[in-house]
């Protein structure tokens, strides 16, 4: 998805049972999106991997410890990886 908001739009629509979350997008960032995932009922138990180029150490920490979403992969990441992230959540 090209922003945060179409995530919001998109899940109005859809049944996802997981969400591969961009850190930086425009008009709402990856963790503006999450917060709003976790405040609405229909969407808080909605596991999300956050799928970002953003690898300062303090901010995955803090972004770990805050928000505390179900993975964090960096990229560029191998398929493997991904895959790998997202077996281990979804089991």
């Amino acid at each position: 998805m090209a922003s945060g908001k179409n995530v919001i739009k998109y899940l109005q629509k859809y049944h996802v049972d997981l969400i591969l979350l961009d850190y930086i997008m425009p008009e709402m960032d990856g963790p503006e999106v999450f917060d709003r995932l976790r405040a609405n009922s229909d969407y808080k138990d909605i596991p999300v991997i956050f799928l970002t180029g953003v690898s300062e150490k303090e901010t995955v920490i803090k972004t770990l410890v805050d928000l505390k979403p179900e993975g964090y992969v960096l990229k560029p990441s191998k398929k493997s990886e991904l895959v790998a992230k997202i077996i281990d959540v979804l089991g």
